[in-house]
């Protein structure tokens, strides 16, 4: 964990940070889906698994970190290893979308289709 300027000092504070970082993850991860598939599907952007993609997991990773950096006195986290840990997740997060399909484009039928299944 020094390698990533990790400093805690006490196994129960880096316990916390991870449950603490866990729980803040889950909810905008599910945003850091959904954001991207809304603006392909309104043809903002060309693919909601590029760089886009890539750049909002790993900024939403570094704010957490940063957050939680700021809230513990009793963890350290040094610019350079929270950078890293979040351009990992979002490399991760990005690899791991690469299979996910593409939502359709508002305007053509197969979007219509399901809007009207929907709301029947």
């Amino acid at each position: 964990m020094r390698l990533l300027g990790l400093h805690f000092d006490s196994i129960g504070s880096l316990v916390s940070f991870f449950v603490l970082y866990l729980l803040l993850e889950i909810p905008l991860s599910l945003l850091a889906n959904a954001i991207p598939k809304a603006l392909k599907s309104v043809d903002i952007i060309p693919s909601s698994k590029g760089l886009f993609s890539f750049l909002l997991d790993a900024g939403l990773t570094l704010a957490i970190i940063i957050l939680l950096d700021t809230l513990m006195v009793n963890m350290k986290i040094e610019w350079q290893g929270a950078i890293i840990f979040s351009m990992l997740i979002g490399y991760m997060n990005w690899k791991l979308k690469k299979n996910d399909e593409e939502p359709p484009l508002i305007h053509i039928e197969e979007f219509k289709a399901i809007e009207k299944i929907q709301f029947k």
